[in-house]
């Protein structure tokens, strides 16, 4: 599909770029004193940045730092109110998507851009679209040219199936063979991880090391600690909008990096933990558990009153689609689900709820909020009976709890008559884990809970979920982020073709770390030991 001199995945430097390269010049952006507010509130104050060519920078912060507001202005979604951006030194004077475009600058979004009722392959290409020699538009030379660049990838996505089809990983990775395909000179990352298992994203650091080698500039935004030291060169740390520091990775340690990006130690969440105590007796149990959409999934498993059980599993193992059966969102095919010892009928979300069962969906922008709504009538919505009385809302009601969920889980936002679709990624989240809080479930599943949520949210969300094991709750909690089953389970169950495949108790991964040093040892060899189970048990499966 490419011609000739294009390079990995369709991305090729511009003869701009090459005449620039050769004079050598190597700053690939420059963006100087930029400015940026919305609505009076001040999301960037006179930033300056620089991403060079043949480099893989970490853009980070805390939720609300400023980082997407940047690569939007990068990518031509914002124009800064002050400030100048240039790429290869031109000044760029028109601030829209197709200008970016046409610069070179390639973004993968946080929030997914997809159309889902287009193809994968008319997704990839869309408003670049093959054509034939009459100038039609040629669905089957797309094809082709996707199944090379998710091969490219190391992945096997059919590129006919409909974007709706595909679980929140694969649009994940299409959103990424999307940005690739393009030729662009300066590539965007926001969060590509997060849907993505350790394999799959193997696969993409793979890719980024070969565009690096290429001489693209690589800007990448992750909340993932272990993401940043295994991949970046520079990180640049951005709080409240301000430029805090920028330096080589080599002169950072975990600790000193979690310290500058939320301005305090964050304390916990890197740290593999047991967490001692009785359990109580069995409150959730799965017997030969089936969905509809799986029928050869057959999942046992057990989860006592004061527990949190880790489910890990690589993209397709039947995690979700577990949880999706649980709490009736899936019909169940077979099987047995039990609370407290008795057989429940779960046919819907409503039968879930009414269990005292609740879903923190993977997917939070489709599944889990509403984003023309508030923030306070999206935490009250799973509540309204609790709140009304003969069919009217008592706002009073509303109000105490709205302010306690808010406080609670230190939603940041700048009242709870905002709009769920101003928040931050992380904040978001908040408000969908504490829309469920206020409806006081026995059973809490977690579908990747910390999602784009920063070093320092994330400590406080695993605390808040042990507080909960601590008043009786069963809690699952379903990740592709180690080091967060590692901080939060009392177990960790492995899922592959839709079975638990293995129950690991944690004194057995505690076993694994006696005689580390630091706290980054210990995580390392736990995660390792993790890695190894969960790449055992994909093979038995291929």
């Amino acid at each position: 599909m490419s011609a000739a001199g294009t390079s990995a995945a369709g991305i090729a430097p511009s003869a701009a770029a090459s005449a620039a390269a050769g004079a050598g010049v190597t700053d690939a952006v420059r963006m100087t004193g930029v400015s940026k507010s919305f609505g009076g509130v001040r999301a960037l104050q006179d930033v300056n940045l620089c991403f060079r060519r043949g480099e893989i920078h970490a853009l980070l912060g805390g939720n609300g730092a400023g980082k997407s507001t940047i690569l939007k202005i990068l990518n031509g979604v914002h124009v800064p109110d002050q400030g100048t951006v240039e790429v290869d030194g031109v000044a760029l004077t028109e601030h829209t998507p197709e200008a970016a475009r046409r610069a070179g600058i390639a973004m993968i979004f946080q929030e997914m851009s997809l159309v889902p009722t287009l193809s994968v392959a008319q997704n990839i290409f869309l408003t670049r679209e093959a054509r034939n020699r009459f100038g039609m538009i040629d669905d089957r030379e797309a094809e082709r040219r996707a199944r090379v660049l998710f091969h490219e990838l190391g992945v096997d996505i059919d590129p006919r199936l409909c974007v709706s089809e595909l679980s929140a990983g694969q649009q994940q990775l299409t959103e990424i063979v999307k940005a690739t395909s393009q030729k662009a000179r300066v590539l965007i990352l926001d969060e590509p991880t997060t849907a993505l298992s350790g394999t799959e994203v193997e696969h993409l650091f793979s890719l980024l090391a070969r565009l690096k080698a290429e001489g693209v500039a690589i800007v990448y935004v992750s909340h993932r600690m272990d993401e940043i030291f295994k991949i970046a060169d520079v990180a640049t740390i951005l709080r409240d909008g301000r430029h805090v520091m920028t330096a080589p990775l080599k002169e950072f340690t975990l600790q000193s990096m979690i310290e500058q990006i939320v301005g305090r130690s964050a304390g916990g969440f890197d740290e593999p933990q047991a967490h001692p105590g009785p359990r109580g007796e069995a409150l959730l149990e799965l017997r030969g558990v089936s969905g509809a959409r799986r029928p050869g999934q057959a999942v046992n498993l057990v989860v006592h009153r004061g527990e949190v059980v880790g489910v890990a599993g690589l993209l397709g193992s039947g995690r979700s689609a577990m949880a999706r059966v649980l709490c009736g969102i899936d019909p169940l095919a077979r099987g047995e689900i039990l609370i407290g010892g008795k057989a429940v009928r779960i046919a819907s979300p409503g039968d879930a709820i009414a269990n005292r069962i609740a879903l923190i969906p993977e997917d939070r922008r489709r599944q889990g909020f509403v984003a023309a709504h508030s923030v306070a009538e999206n935490i009250c919505l799973p509540v309204l009976d609790k709140l009304s009385r003969s069919s009217w809302i008592s706002n009073q009601k509303a109000k105490e709890l709205v302010d306690a969920q808010i406080k609670r889980l230190r939603v940041k936002t700048a009242s709870s008559d905002s709009l769920m679709g101003t928040l931050s990624g992380g904040n978001a989240q908040k408000v969908v884990i504490a829309k469920w809080l206020a409806l006081d479930p026995e059973v809490l599943v977690l579908d990747e809970p910390t999602a784009c949520i920063d070093i320092g949210s994330k400590g406080e969300i695993v605390a808040l979920i042990r507080e909960l094991a601590s008043q009786g709750k069963a809690i699952l909690i379903i990740s592709s982020e180690l080091a967060e089953l590692l901080a939060a389970s009392d177990r960790i169950v492995v899922m592959a073709n839709g079975q638990v495949v293995r129950d690991i108790p944690r004194h057995e991964i505690d076993q694994q770390t006696v005689g580390a040093t630091d706290v980054a040892e210990r995580l390392q060899l736990a995660e390792r030991y993790l890695q190894l189970a969960l790449q055992h048990r994909a093979q038995e499966w291929i």
